[in-house]
């Protein structure tokens, strides 16, 4: 862009007027022209004008009538005079548009944005909470072992062990409030998780969007069979997706199981289409309970043992109350009972 010869500020094609003997560029007002009409091609500014040789002749324009030779030579008719109007009118709309449009964007931004930050504080708060927490517990108890090689130790105390060591695997549980364990997911070298989540979310029914998705990853070994042409992945594992919402993932919980049996046709993965499950993400603990409390199940004849929320129930008949397993006692305490009956039962 151009400077005008006066100011020294930038100049628009609009509130421009080149001296036709210096080739200098001017704003209208810095030289003394009217905003609207044309400017005449012979134009000189001022200082070029001051520069001409006068003389006396009779033809030489005296000081008073510059002002009138100023209008003569400058159009102002109507056309050009409406025109100009129209077109400034239309520059103030674009700009006056363009200023809403810049304050509601950033508007809805800082919104965001505050919500966000939000969100984020009140989850640190409750980790660093949760953390504190759990590391009391852990204290508590790796003194209570200590103690346990120093004297004999009652069965009370074992008691409050087993209760601080459930305390402390339901406080990692609620942690995994919002995360999904989809297994037996063909699994390809470079793929993207977040989109392979988003995949099985419709394939189920469920709308998912990236943004519903904290993360999403692969966890656990991996294997591959290296004698073919291409690396193949022979074994996949398990999809981790940690959603935004816990209803969310209720929501893909409740979907999976009104769609038993479904398969990864369509996904556009590799390999044959293959069964895969989306259940619960559960601690370490939770697992091997949830294991044991189906092996023991199955073998009594148990009709129903499942998680919800993180609780691992059973239930032996519809109609009877489901008994929560937290521990190794538990699952002694649920089925112990229940096999006594069924050895009774055959004695008999």
């Amino acid at each position: 862009m151009v400077k005008c010869g006066a100011c020294g500020k930038f100049l628009t094609s609009t509130d421009a007027a080149k001296c036709d003997n210096c080739r200098a560029w001017y704003h209208r007002q810095c030289v003394g022209i009217k905003k609207t009409g044309t400017i005449s091609p012979s134009w000189q500014c001022p200082e070029c004008e001051k520069n001409i040789v006068r003389d006396n002749r009779s033809e030489t324009p005296v000081r008073g009538r510059a002002d009138a030779l100023l209008e003569d030579l400058i159009d102002t008719s109507p056309t050009n005079t409406s025109s100009s109007e129209a077109t400034q009118e239309l520059t103030q709309d674009i700009r006056a548009e363009l200023k809403k449009f810049k304050e509601e964007f950033i508007k809805t931004v800082r919104s965001e944005f505050l919500i966000l930050r939000n969100d984020l504080a009140e989850l640190r708060t409750s980790l660093h909470s949760t953390n504190d927490r759990i590391a009391g517990l852990e204290d508590r108890v790796a003194a209570l072992e200590n103690q346990k090689g120093a004297q004999p130790v009652s069965s009370d105390v074992h008691g409050l062990i087993d209760q601080l060591r459930s305390d402390i695997n339901d406080r990692d549980q609620e942690l995994l409030a919002t995360d999904l364990q989809i297994s037996n997911l063909p699994e390809s070298i470079g793929e993207n998780p977040i989109h392979t989540a988003i995949l099985v979310a419709s394939k189920i029914g469920v709308k998912v969007e990236a943004r519903d998705i904290v993360s999403a990853e692969r966890i656990g070994g991996r294997r591959i069979n290296a004698t073919q042409p291409a690396p193949v992945v022979t074994r996949p594992r398990f999809l981790i997706v940690k959603l935004a919402r816990r209803d969310l993932r209720d929501e893909m919980l409740e979907a999976a199981r009104v769609r038993r049996g479904m398969t990864s046709a369509d996904l556009g993965l590799p390999g044959a289409p293959a069964r895969f499950y989306i259940n619960e993400r559960l601690t370490k603990t939770n697992r091997e309970l949830f294991r044991m409390a189906r092996e023991a199940g199955g073998r009594l004849g148990w009709q129903f043992v499942w998680c919800k929320r993180g609780r691992i129930l059973a239930r032996c008949k519809p109609g009877e109350p489901a008994s929560q397993i937290r521990c190794e006692a538990d699952i002694q305490r649920v089925f112990e009972p229940a096999s006594i009956t069924v050895a009774d039962g055959q004695r008999s």
